[in-house]
């Protein structure tokens, strides 16, 4: 093999560093590329672990909660008994606090996942005070009652006011029942 010339040397040498460069570059892209995946991941599993701690303190804050349900169930009851029993404790706390019931429409039992629930809807006039003794003798946790809507607004009589309200009664009807008693079984 002969000798390169001094302008062939330099052109080796020009060429080699451009391959040097060249695959400088290939590899400085492929590295960017997989760093920023890796970044993407790793961002997407720090959102994941906070997604989940998240879960666990509101399981946590919710544990005090569970508890107090289990220790209060709902009454087992037909939709029927549940609301008569609704509409029997709407007009007699309406009547021991004075009220007068102008309007009531008993609304169709909804079935829900945990629970059955009942409504009435009613119209009731009397004084504040009465009002709110009734609000406060109807929403007892324990009784798992709840007034959904409330609007009030002055009589034609003043010291008088007219109550529109949605009473809500929750419940366990059959099939809640027999659902508790087969997931509790395992």
């Amino acid at each position: 093999m002969r000798p390169l010339a001094q302008s062939e040397k330099r052109l080796f040498l020009i060429l080699c560093g451009a391959v040097f460069l060249a695959l400088n570059m290939i590899l400085l892209h492929a590295y960017l590329g997989l760093r920023g995946v890796l970044q993407h991941e790793s961002s997407a599993a720090r959102l994941e672990l906070a997604s989940d701690q998240s879960w666990l303190e509101r399981a946590a804050i919710l544990r005090p909660a569970q508890s107090w349900i289990t220790s209060h169930p709902m009454e087992h009851l037909s939709p029927d008994e549940a609301s008569a029993r609704l509409l029997k404790t709407e007009r007699s706390e309406a009547e021991n606090a004075g009220l007068k019931v102008i309007e009531e429409n008993l609304l169709p039992p909804e079935e829900g996942t945990d629970a059955s629930t009942v409504a009435v809807a009613a119209k009731l006039s009397g004084p504040f005070e009465g009002v709110v003794r009734f609000l406060f003798s109807l929403q007892n946790p324990t009784a798992w009652r709840a007034v959904e809507k409330l609007a009030l607004r002055s009589d034609t009589q003043p010291p008088n006011v007219v109550v529109d309200l949605e009473l809500r009664q929750y419940f366990n009807s059959g099939a809640h029942a027999a659902d508790t008693t087969h997931s509790a079984a395992p």
